[in-house]
Parts: C-alpha cells; sequence; structure tokens
C-alpha cells in the first residue's frame, strides 16, 4: 500500500468520528500540533450524563498539556486515596492506598463527572481555528483509496463528502467505523449486568468513600463520582425481576443501607448496564484506525476503561503527527496496534481477574476468599499475587519493553528549577515531544552536548541535564531535581540517560554515555520506517 503525508486538497489532514473524551482527546491533541481535523459526533449535541468515573495520573498530566490545570480540574474532579473491598458485612478485606502526590506530579487516582470534563474539553477545542466540531452529523461510508480516506455523512445539511489522509473511529462500543471496516471482536467470556445509579448531593463522608462491597446476595460498587456526585452500581441477580430492577422504586431501597432517600439527593442518572470483556482482533485497517471503546470494553472493577481509550489517543496522535509531518514513515502507525493491544490485554486480564473475585456469589467460595483476605490482607501486596507491570507491546523503542529498564512504562514526572529560580513541572517543558533527562553527576556538560548533538534534526527532543536538589544549574539546558523524582529513576534503573516519548512512555535509557548518544540517534529510525 503506497502511502502519502497529508494533502492540502483534502479537507482534512484527519477526520476523528466520535466526540466522548477519547474523540475530544485525539482531536484536540492533532490540533495542537498543528493539523486539520474534522471531528464528526452523531448526536446533536453533547451527552450529559456521568459515564466513566475513574482516571490516572497519566490523564491529570495529558489534561495540562491541554490546558487544563490542576485549578481547573478540581472543579470537575477529586482525588482517591484508597480503593477499598468490604465483606458482606462491612469487614475491610483489601485496601488499595493512593498517594495524593504520586511519582508523576498528580494524584495516584483522580475520580471525576465526565460531563463537566467534556465541558472543559470543548472549550480548549473552541480554541483551535484548525478544529472543526460537525455535531448531529453520522458517518455511513468510508472509502479508502490508498492515497487518502472518503467518508460519506449525512448531516443536518444532508449528505456529503470528507476526504482525509487517516480518520479514527473513537464511536463507543457499538462502533459504525468498526463495522464499516469489518474488524471482528473477541469476547473474553466474562459479563455481568449492574444498575447503575448517579446521585448529586451535599458533601458527607463515606465508608467505603471508593469500594466495593463483596455481598454475595448482590456485590456492590460505591465510589465517588466527583465532586458533589455520587456513584452506586447494583449487580443484577437470578430472581430480580428486570422490569422492576431498573426503576427509581428498586434504586432508593437499594441505597437506604446508606441513609439516602430522595430528600438528600437528586436522582441525576439510571441505568442497567452490562459490563463486557471485549477486544477487537485489529485496530488498523489501511488509513482508518479504531480506538477506545470502539477497540475494547472492559469491567470497571480496575478503572481502566476511559484510561486505556485516553492511552489509545496519545499513542496514535503523536504517531500520526510525525507521519503527516515526514518525520517518520508510514509503517509507524503499525506499531500503535502492536503497542497498545498488549497494554489493553493486561488491562483487560486485571479488570475480569477482580471481577470474578469482587463478583463471586457462591457461599462457599465467598467464605474462603473473605477468610483467606482477613488473614493476609488488607494489604493486597501480601494477600494477592504479585501484579506485572503494565508495559506497551513491541513497537517504537529503544529497548525491548521488559528488558529495557525503562521502555514501555509511563514515566515519571517532577518538578524542575531552572537557572532564573522559575519552578515548572517537566511536562510543561517538553509537551508533545520526545525527552531526554541526563544525570549530571554522571555526566558531564561536554557529553551531554555528545548526547544533544545526536538527536536527529527532524526529531524534536530536549535534552535536560537533572541536577540534584541543593546544587545550582550548571547550563540553560539544566535544572534541579526538586522532587528527586528522575534522580531515584536514574537510580533505580542504572541508568544515566532517559528517553520519554511524547505520550508519557519511556522510549529507552542508557548506562554509558555511549549508550546515549546511540539511543538518541535511534530516534532517527522512525524516518525508515516503511
Amino acid at each position: 500500500m503506497t502511502e502519502t503525508h497529508g494533502s492540502p486538497n483534502a479537507d482534512a489532514d484527519v477526520i476523528v468520528v466520535g466526540q466522548g473524551v477519547v474523540g475530544q482527546v485525539l482531536s484536540l491533541l492533532l490540533a495542537q500540533r498543528g493539523h486539520r481535523v474534522v471531528a464528526l459526533e452523531r448526536h446533536a449535541e453533547p451527552y450529559s450524563m456521568p459515564r466513566a468515573v475513574h482516571y490516572d495520573p497519566d490523564v491529570n498530566r495529558l489534561l495540562d498539556g491541554l490546558g487544563i490545570d490542576a485549578a481547573e480540574q478540581a472543579t470537575f474532579s477529586e482525588p482517591a486515596l484508597s480503593y477499598d473491598w468490604l465483606s458482606a458485612d462491612r469487614q475491610l478485606l483489601l485496601t488499595f492506598p493512593n498517594a495524593l502526590e504520586g511519582d508523576q506530579g498528580w494524584p495516584d487516582s483522580t475520580m471525576f463527572a465526565q460531563p463537566d470534563l467534556e465541558a472543559a474539553l470543548r472549550a480548549r477545542q473552541a480554541e483551535h481555528p484548525n478544529l472543526e466540531i460537525r455535531w448531529g452529523t453520522e458517518l455511513t461510508a468510508i472509502h479508502d483509496d490508498g492515497r487518502q480516506v472518503t467518508a460519506t455523512v449525512v448531516g443536518p445539511e444532508g449528505e456529503s463528502t470528507l476526504s482525509a489522509a487517516y480518520l479514527v473511529g473513537c464511536d463507543g462500543a457499538n462502533s459504525t467505523v468498526r463495522e464499516l471496516v469489518g474488524i471482528t471482536v473477541d469476547d473474553l467470556g466474562f459479563s455481568s449486568d449492574w444498575l447503575v445509579m448517579d446521585l448529586k448531593m451535599p458533601p458527607r463522608d463515606w465508608f467505603p468513600v471508593n469500594g466495593q462491597i463483596c455481598d454475595p446476595q448482590r456485590p456492590t460498587s460505591c465510589v465517588s463520582g466527583g465532586p458533589g456526585r455520587r456513584r452506586f452500581e447494583f449487580m443484577l441477580m437470578p430472581g430480580d425481576d428486570l422490569a422492576t430492577f431498573a426503576t427509581p422504586e428498586t434504586a432508593w431501597r437499594l441505597v437506604e443501607p446508606w441513609n439516602l432517600t430522595p430528600a438528600d439527593a437528586e436522582l441525576e442518572r439510571l441505568a442497567m448496564y452490562t459490563f463486557h470483556a471485549h477486544c477487537a482482533t485489529q485496530w488498523r485497517v489501511g488509513r482508518t484506525f479504531i480506538a477506545g471503546d470502539a477497540a475494547h470494553r472492559m469491567p470497571p472493577f480496575f478503572g481502566r476503561g476511559m484510561v486505556s481509550g485516553v492511552r489509545d489517543a496519545m499513542n496514535l496522535a503523536w504517531k500520526l503527527d510525525h507521519v503527516l509531518r515526514g518525520v517518520a514513515g508510514p509503517a509507524l502507525l503499525d506499531t500503535y496496534f502492536s503497542e497498545r493491544y498488549a497494554h489493553v490485554q493486561f488491562a483487560l486480564m486485571m479488570s475480569v481477574e477482580l471481577g470474578r473475585i469482587i463478583c463471586e456469589t457462591d457461599p462457599q467460595k465467598v467464605a474462603a476468599r473473605d477468610a483467606h483476605l482477613l488473614e493476609t490482607g488488607p494489604s493486597p501486596q501480601n494477600a494477592m499475587p504479585p501484579m506485572p507491570p503494565e508495559l506497551l507491546g513491541p513497537g517504537f523503542f529503544g529497548g525491548a519493553p521488559g528488558e529495557d529498564a525503562v521502555a514501555g512504562r509511563i514515566g515519571v514526572q517532577g518538578r524542575l528549577r531552572g537557572g532564573d529560580g522559575s519552578e515548572v513541572l517537566a511536562d510543561r517543558i517538553s509537551w508533545g515531544e520526545f525527552v531526554a533527562f541526563v544525570d549530571a553527576r554522571r555526566v558531564t556538560e561536554a557529553e551531554a552536548e555528545r548526547i544533544r548533538a545526536a538527536k536527529p534534526d527532524a526529531v524534536a527532543c530536549k535534552v535536560i541535564e537533572v541536577v540534584p536538589a541543593g546544587e545550582e544549574p550548571r547550563n540553560r539546558h539544566s535544572g534541579v531535581d526538586l522532587d528527586g523524582r528522575y534522580l531515584a529513576a536514574f537510580e533505580q534503573s542504572g541508568a544515566l540517560a532517559i528517553v520519554m516519548r511524547p505520550d508519557l512512555h519511556g522510549f529507552g535509557a542508557a548506562t554509558t554515555v555511549e549508550d546515549a548518544v546511540a539511543l538518541m540517534a535511534a530516534l532517527g529510525t522512525m524516518e525508515d520506517a516503511a
């Protein structure tokens, strides 16, 4: 297949189908990099009800990079300091603690209100004249001639066509894009039906603040839905009458143990939802891609559903950017599937395994589970098998994920102080680019300059010389590691240089200056991809 860069004669560089969080993020990342984006949304206006309620610190970092800083995020989110599992009689079985400020410089876990997040993202979208959103516009056909993709759409003004270099379907679990290009889906064989209840109410104390009630009579989730919101999820049990189960009367009866009545809270949303474990067998057909729920669905027990979709968008965005600008060959886009599929398989596996434990209803198995956790918990490190690291699969790296100390892993982030006395989170220095951190304790200024000079001209990559706290920056390229996170990463990995990708994942680590020079030069292999 012959591929070309974005054509000025096309209507857009990229067409993004769907304007949930994943589609919004992808649209913004591409527009932020100067590409022409047309985003299609079949609904005539934004969906105003809650859906996802949790994200990880790399999403905090993404939002900050898109212009939604900590103060604005606090208007629709709040940290989750623990995730607790309770028995039917409310004994603590497990607790998963989360730092208020973790090694990425943000809370380890955050609960949020999706409608408010989407509103904040729309405000950022409005700042980009190269991003057009077409509401009430439905995709009906896709044609790929090998040079560009043409989408047939039906909108308020009737049927029309749009052309672009690439098209990405972020259009949810019932993806039209996935269906039109013939992508099949694997079912991992885990599903259950739950009643989801979202409430608005004044602040009050909760136990658990965020957690699971592992009650065999009815497994229940009780979590924050962001400031002023609360979510309950109740598993549909054998013998429940579906006709009466999904009603406000039943929902209010189910929350009575929490002393909640319609006088205490406003019912914002009530819906039956089937938790699935699904994954598409391929995420690319020619110039068309899928991301988010269009590519995978998972139970909520690991909190990686929307997070995985956002990671898809971050991974694909920088690769499309580099290919569209001619910095990389089109084969770089094949690494989107190989990297993200492996990552999502881990999230799916964890979601299913945690779900099987939480949703167990057999009395004997529940008794054995509770006895084990009460004896060995509440620390998961003592009560559960070790969790493998989250890693991207094979793709564009300077070292193999799982062998290289940082390749394929989300990196740390800390504050750096420059020579002018200013303090800034490192992402603010290198947002949207590769970045190399070198250990100024082991790398001289002249050696750092050698590493810097090895960077291919076409690839944007800053080289930051990290200085220990208590010392002064040694030049304009250096910063004092105020939180000690980069120096700790050097010590833990044995590396003197770490290169990170625009999606916040590691490209590779180097233990010698010569290796660091080679690692920087390896960024140029994007140009050779064909």
